[in-house]
């Protein structure tokens, strides 16, 4: 009877160790649900990269003449305000429009002069871009209206569009999925180097990833 006791002890005893087992096994997998899918929605907050023109300027001047070539400059912040993701915008290709009645043609377009962006958790990046542009006709108007004229730009209601991939990662970890992600940057001005006035950091232009023409 002792022996019968014993064992029923021991099988009640062994049952109880199964279902903690079991219970801390649950809740081990619960917790590693929750971290990966923590972990997830960090990564994937791109909305979080603000990008902005610096001084909402973007310089013009010539950097030959024969052949006659014409050369952009303007300076780009990018904005991290997250802790733990790590921001990657690279690739980067470039539009610029006057925008006239809210319609819009390219005048300059460009693959180069950008640098990519690596933007560190809590952190702040300027990017200077130069880019190199031949003359061709459809800047050359625009170009000769800006160095011939009195004024200090030819008009202050440029877009500047960035197309590139943006990637999110912890820490240094990059993320697998990559997005092609568009900035658009307006108003902005268009002035001829050493005519206008440097740009005030206080005078940002943001830049949106909606096309505020549609």
């Amino acid at each position: 009877m002792a022996a019968a006791d014993a064992v029923g002890r021991k099988s009640a005893f062994r049952r109880g160790l199964n279902a903690t087992r079991l219970a801390v096994a649950s809740a081990v997998t619960v917790l590693i649900v929750l971290i990966v899918a923590y972990a997830v929605t960090v990564v994937t907050r791109t909305e979080e990269l603000s990008l902005s023109v610096t001084g909402g300027i973007i310089y013009v001047t010539q950097e030959s003449v024969q052949p006659r070539k014409v050369g952009l400059t303007f300076s780009v912040q990018a904005n991290n305000p997250s802790g733990r993701a790590r921001f990657y915008y690279t690739g980067l290709r470039g539009l610029v429009f006057p925008v006239n009645n809210r319609t819009r043609k390219p005048i300059a377009n460009f693959s180069h002069g950008m640098k990519d962006m690596v933007v560190a958790p809590n952190s702040l990046l300027q990017t200077d871009a130069l880019v190199h542009l031949d003359d061709i006709p459809l800047i050359a108007p625009y170009f000769d209206e800006l160095y011939n004229s009195s004024s200090a730009s030819i008009f202050s209601n440029a877009m500047l569009t960035l197309n590139g991939t943006l990637e999110v990662g912890l820490y240094s970890v990059h993320n697998k999925s990559r997005v092609q992600t568009v900035y658009y940057c307006w108003p902005l001005t268009m002035g001829a180097a050493g005519n206008a006035s440097a740009p005030d950091m206080d005078d940002n232009v943001p830049c949106g990833t909606s096309d505020p023409m549609e």
